[in-house]
């Protein structure tokens, strides 16, 4: 952030929002919840006007208090035009019975608009300019979950009055509290997997239906917790490219690509555990590169508890630890002179990060002879790709893959099981495993090729900005990104052959590359930009 902007408008609304994005992204998901509770089918009248009228308030005191123009007859005008289209929109959800989702038009509508008065009056930084985008990122994630709802577009869930799945999982926490389970969880579909998602999604449960919400409608609320996991996620990435000195249109770029790609939007209405364990490996590689910078047993137990809960979410988020621990390693040696401190730190962080990223494990084992790895075979040969070459899994990129734009599978009347891992992760990233949703076919290819020239420039550009040596981030900090981007990948390719299935060729195994990719083409984009004003 510009210090001369913060300085002449320290109590502008702006700075203040830009100064706490993780509290602001947060409260924004807080109020919008009352409009239908996660569900299009629950808007109400009342929740309309609710709604309606914290917008208008809200609005108002961002132009009357932000000030966007240093003329108040603008602010005037965007006060009462902004008021006048919520308005409008409420009256039309309220008399046509249309889905939430059309909130976007007239928050996006607003955004722009004020984004036009800021530039005019040359007040519209990178960093405001980002504000907007996660408004509109954090409108589009609830616009997405009002219209899916708990089985829709969602994996291994199973039914909350069911006995497998994630939401029987959840079920499993909400009738007996916190206490343990007392059989092999292997002999329940899901049952394996760390509980730490799965309790908080009971825990919102338990919030609602004591607040006097029927337990049906209080299992659509819960879809809030993993949209808010997603929001947040965008304050994360945000945070990391500033911290690695990503500006300008850049920074704009990289941020823009976490906020609206489809993979964030999607997974933050999803019941599993993907997206609360990958905002803790965010968190995760936020807090090391803070360290790194200063290190401090005030730095380092927040990265040991981020790895730890994320590991007590999904198990899998141990991939970012070895990138970490080559920061650690790479300062100890630096500071090798004088290394007490920095062994007594590590010392700190291994006793937080190990009982908590393995107690779920090791519990098992030890109690069912459950190895702390488990993962189980689904053994469905409709969806094997075990017969098809690896050679061919590897390489073969051939039109019609893509000409199929959406995730193939012959059980869903696909013209063959996608078998190659590459285009399963870049249709995923796009539509997920799902077609029949989107409606819009003839545009899917479109999407797709798109998707693949975004993987393609910030995977040149990622290489570039490794071997440079003129830019902002030294090589640590270089090496720490590409590490966790090749312990990724490598760790999902050798998952997708040791279980050849179509559904293992999913993004969700590989979130987090998403926004290394978005960081290197960030500084791509400035790169671009620099050459064309010579």
């Amino acid at each position: 952030m510009n210090k001369n902007v913060t300085q002449r408008s320290g109590d502008n609304i702006f700075d203040l929002l830009l100064r706490h994005p993780f509290v602001f992204v947060a409260l924004m998901c807080v109020l919008l919840l009352p409009l239908g509770f996660s569900q299009a089918e629950h808007i109400t009248a009342s929740g309309v006007v609710i709604e309606a009228i914290i917008w208008i308030l809200g609005a108002s005191a961002l132009f009357a208090f932000g000030k966007p123009s240093d003329n108040p007859k603008i602010n005037t005008y965007l006060i009462i035009s902004s008021a006048l289209v919520t308005v409008l929109f409420s009256l039309f959800v309220s008399e046509n019975g249309s889905f939430g989702t059309v909130m976007f038009i007239p928050v996006a509508f607003g955004l722009v608009q004020l984004a036009v008065v800021l530039y005019r009056e040359k007040k519209l930084t990178a960093d405001r300019l980002i504000l907007l985008m996660m408004v509109l990122g954090v409108v589009a994630r609830y616009c997405y979950v009002l219209k899916f709802d708990c089985s829709q577009i969602q994996h291994d869930v199973g039914r909350f009055d069911g006995e497998i799945g994630h939401e029987p999982y959840i079920m499993y926490w909400y009738k007996n509290g916190l206490a343990l389970p007392d059989f092999d969880v292997t002999t329940r579909w899901q049952f394996y997997h760390p509980p730490l998602h799965h309790i908080l999604m009971a825990l919102g449960l338990r919030v609602f239906t004591t607040f006097g919400m029927s337990l049906e409608w209080a299992q659509e609320a819960i879809q809030i917790l993993p949209m808010l996991y997603s929001a947040l996620s965008m304050v994360a990435c945000y945070r990391i490219f500033k911290l690695v000195r990503l500006h300008g249109a850049g920074l704009v770029a990289a941020t823009a690509i976490v906020c609206f790609y489809p993979t964030f939007i999607i997974w933050g209405g999803a019941y599993n555990n993907d997206m609360l364990a990958t905002l803790f490996m965010l968190l995760a590689i936020l807090w090391t590169l803070k360290w790194y910078q200063k290190p401090s047993l005030r730095r380092i137990l927040p990265i040991a508890l981020c790895i730890g809960l994320g590991m007590s979410t999904k198990l899998s988020a141990w991939m970012v630890a070895p990138a970490v621990a080559i920061v650690f390693l790479w300062t100890l040696i630096r500071n090798i002179k004088k290394p007490l401190p920095f062994i007594g730190q590590f010392a700190a962080f291994g006793a937080a990060v190990f009982p908590l990223g393995l107690w779920w494990g090791i519990r098992n084992l030890l109690l069912f002879n459950i190895p702390i790895t488990y993962v189980p075979d689904i053994n469905s040969v409709a969806m094997s790709v075990e017969s098809v070459p690896v050679w061919q899994r590897l390489f073969d990129f051939s039109l019609p893959q893509f000409t199929y734009p959406f995730m193939a599978f012959t059980v869903y009347h696909a013209p063959y099981n996608e078998y190659n891992p590459l285009t399963g992760l870049l249709k995923t990233s796009i539509f997920d495993e799902y077609n029949t949703p989107w409606n819009f076919s003839e545009m899917a290819t479109v999407f797709v090729v798109i998707a693949a020239v975004l993987a393609l420039f910030g995977t040149v550009c990622l290489v570039w900005w490794l071997i440079r040596r003129d830019t902002a981030a030294d090589l640590t900090t270089k090496i720490f990104f590409v590490t966790i981007f090749v312990t990724i990948l490598i760790s999902y390719y050798l998952f997708c052959f040791e279980f050849p299935y179509v559904c293992t060729e999913n993004i969700r195994y590989c979130i987090p590359v998403i926004p290394i990719l978005a960081l290197a083409t960030g500084f791509g984009v400035n790169r671009i930009g620099e050459k064309l004003k010579k």
